[in-house]
């Protein structure tokens, strides 16, 4: 199975239990573009944003010396 096929979408608050921080603040790195998301509308609605799980972990790794 190649990694691309594994690479499943996160709603933020999956995102947010991952990273072990609040929604709102991975709302914040998205808004800000560190983190890459899309978002995904219907109907006029707000939309929602989901982010790659390889995103996560490059996130991570970028970061891993920031704590």
């Amino acid at each position: 199975m190649s990694t691309q096929a594994k690479d499943e979408l996160l709603i933020v608050a999956e995102a947010a239990e991952r990273l072990r921080m609040h929604q709102e603040t991975v709302r914040e790195y998205i808004r800000r573009g560190d983190l890459p998301a899309i978002k995904f509308t219907q109907g006029g609605r707000r939309g929602i944003w989901k982010i790659r799980e390889s995103a996560i972990e490059r996130f991570l790794r970028r970061n891993e010396y920031a704590a």
